[in-house]
């Protein structure tokens, strides 16, 4: 998949297997700064492995072949992982996962502005995506769309080169989803922030990415520009997929909401 602009972010002929089994195959797409690239397929496509691997994470899918260029350095996938590159934030699906249950939030925020060389706590992002101070509260008196808001602001924060974002609105109702995926799309175009959305949801992919990658049982079967892939999908199993009017109607209420 070739983008309009100089890419950030390319990925050329990537394999993986999982004891023997192939589960990616020879994967190519690139991602250019300012950019929304929504990785879509069903479950069991591959998005999940992908993702892992672009995070520099080597188990259970062990690359075979190919290269990752991030920011003009490549490095061969099939080499040893040296860990996330540096300039990738990520957000996953599950805020369980981002949070010490024990710790209370306003620490857990001041102890990434530590880490990032931040003198004060600066509280806009919050605001921006709609959630409330910090106070005394631990993560488990927020519900779960509060959370992972407040991840994507922690993100965001580290300001990124690029943030992929693991089924972004999972833990979000509609109406929140809107509003804070319209504050994250204007933050990445201000900032040229490249944005890496995983996600079953094709709607979600209409409405905010630039670009379109959809997955199938381990192979790239369609990728381009958003509304040329949705109007003209190339491929029998990216027609099958699109062919499903749902996601146009989950569209349109997404952009009531926002």
């Amino acid at each position: 998949m070739q983008s309009e602009h100089a890419p950030l972010l390319t990925l050329t002929g990537l394999s993986a297997q999982i004891t023997g089994q192939t589960v990616l195959e020879d994967i190519a797409l690139d991602l250019a700064a300012g950019q929304c690239l929504a990785v879509v397929g069903g479950s069991g496509a591959g998005k999940s492995t992908l993702l892992r691997l672009i995070l520099g994470l080597r188990k259970p899918a062990v690359p075979v072949a190919g290269t990752l260029t991030f920011v003009g350095q490549s490095v061969p996938m099939t080499g040893a992982s040296a860990g996330k590159p540096k300039g990738i934030a990520y957000v996953p699906q599950s805020p369980a996962h981002g949070f010490d249950p024990l710790r209370r939030l306003y620490w857990q925020w001041r102890q990434l502005m530590r880490l990032l060389g931040k003198r004060t706590a600066d509280e806009e992002v919050l605001r921006a995506l709609g959630l409330p101070g910090l106070g005394r509260a631990y993560p488990g008196a927020w519900s779960r769309g509060m959370q992972q808001r407040l991840l994507l602001a922690m993100a965001l924060r580290e300001q990124p080169k690029m943030l992929i974002l693991d089924e972004p609105t999972s833990a979000l109702d509609p109406l929140i989803a809107a509003q804070v995926l319209t504050e994250v799309q204007r933050l990445a175009k201000d900032r040229q922030i490249a944005v890496m959305m995983v996600t079953h949801d094709l709607a979600l992919a209409a409405r905010f990415a630039d670009q379109i990658a959809i997955l199938h049982h381990g192979r790239l079967v369609e990728s381009g520009p958003t509304a040329r892939v949705l109007a003209a999908p190339s491929s029998d199993d990216a027609a099958e997929l699109v062919a499903n009017r749902q996601w146009q109607r989950a569209c349109l209420k997404t952009a009531v909401a926002a």
